[in-house]
């Protein structure tokens, strides 16, 4: 189906599968290979139907038999288990059918409205407990009666799963989503994503990045909006005692920035308080796009898409470049996220189409390991023949299964399967 909340999808009982964050940061490169993905939206055509209408047309034909909208049958009413050994539990999220759910350790909470909610993150707190963000459709936290275009959630649970406090916030008749999540050192939560409205000011066209704090009680600190002309969005924060940084894409100039060409990707660093420290943009003249942050070593270390390339950089807490690391083959590579250890170093996942290791076929889950002055120190492969990757969201139409593999260069690794 295709259409989003900017151009809907003529049929409303069709809108569950509207475009999303998935198609814009996994898979909206611009391919010309027949049947090789539908591409729902290409950077050089927008939303004019004219431009990608062959394109769907060609993979669609070779795509189509093997989609289904019919619900697995047979699955029985549980459809989530965790477990867990010692000391040591993980959250996940994900959804059933319209509804948003978080699992722990012994519980599963739904949030859920008459309309559709749907979570991007999921962030442990010092308590125990736990926060999940996303948007919604609804009346989430029960003081928006009537909304029916989204708005940003954050909700707090405590180590048993209660819910403690929904916080949802937006402009009205418009779109605000949120891609990214941060817990801050008192408890609270930063969040990214964007607005089409005005949440901090005017919006400066299309849609505009922002940055919100939420205080430990649940109450909106502040938001910031960051946006140019064109559409901007932010998929990605992390944060420590000085504040957050942000980062995300922009089709256009951020303020403080020179466009550099095509799709630009963008890091900015707030304080506390909320005030902008510094912003810059990231890549070059192709289509650039950071997807994570996290802080290691003091230092705010990146990663995405650049030229094709996966794309590593660290920045000092004054904006300067510290190191650049890039991973290169002749096919795509992208970065989705940042894990710091405890060296100084981190380890960048994403996924590759190239070969970095023994490639299985399509795209593969791309692990790589750069120490605190950003050397490589290793690198690993793994997947399926069929297209396999990093992505941290769910579907209603998607059955995972995690298995937990200790001793592999040193940590734990997560293999997904969707069968």
């Amino acid at each position: 189906a295709v259409g989003d909340d900017e151009y809907a999808n003529p049929d409303p009982a069709d809108a569950r599968h509207d475009l999303d964050f998935e198609s814009a940061a996994l898979y909206n490169a611009a391919r010309r290979v027949p049947a090789v993905s539908a591409q729902l939206r290409i950077m050089d055509g927008g939303h004019d139907w004219s431009v990608w209408q062959p394109g769907f047309e060609q993979a669609m034909s070779a795509l189509g038999p093997t989609l289904s909208t019919v619900p697995p049958t047979g699955l029985g009413d549980t459809r989530y288990q965790a477990t867990s050994a010692g000391g040591v539990s993980e959250h996940a999220v994900g959804m059933s059918t319209t509804d948003a759910i978080v699992v722990g350790d012994g519980w599963t909470t739904k949030l859920a409205t008459d309309q559709t909610e749907r979570l991007y993150g999921v962030a442990d707190l010092p308590d125990g407990g736990v926060l999940a963000t996303g948007y919604t459709k609804g009346d989430l936290d029960g003081r928006h009666p009537g909304n029916t275009t989204d708005d940003a959630f954050v909700a707090s649970l405590d180590a048993g799963g209660k819910t403690r406090w929904i916080t949802q916030f937006g402009v009205a008749g418009t779109a605000d989503r949120i891609y990214g999540l941060a817990t801050a050192p008192d408890g609270g939560a930063y969040v990214a994503g964007y607005t089409q409205g005005a949440l901090d000011g005017a919006n400066a066209g299309d849609k505009d990045a922002f940055l919100a704090r939420v205080n430990p009680d649940g109450t909106l600190a502040w938001t910031r909006q960051l946006g140019g002309t064109g559409e901007d969005k932010a998929y990605g924060v992390a944060a420590d005692a000085q504040g957050a940084y942000v980062v995300g894409s922009a089709s256009a100039a951020l303020p403080g920035t020179t466009a550099l060409g095509g799709l630009d990707g963008w890091v900015a660093a707030y304080g506390a308080d909320g005030a902008r420290r510094w912003v810059t943009s990231v890549g070059g003249a192709d289509d650039d796009r950071i997807n994570g942050v996290a802080i290691s070593g003091g230092k705010a270390v990146i990663t995405g898409l650049s030229g094709g390339d996966l794309l590593a950089r660290a920045y000092t807490a004054a904006g300067r470049q510290s190191w650049t690391a890039t991973v290169s083959t002749p096919e795509t590579d992208e970065g989705a996220a940042v894990v710091p250890l405890a060296d100084g170093g981190v380890r960048v996942v994403g996924y590759t189409r190239g070969r970095i290791g023994v490639p299985a076929g399509g795209a593969d889950v791309l692990a790589v390991r750069f120490d605190a002055r950003g050397r490589q120190q290793e690198a690993a492969q793994l997947g399926t023949a069929r297209d396999d990757g990093v992505d941290a969201f769910g579907e209603p139409n998607l059955y995972a299964s995690a298995t937990r593999i200790s001793g592999i260069t040193g940590d734990g690794v997560f293999l997904k399967a969707d069968r």
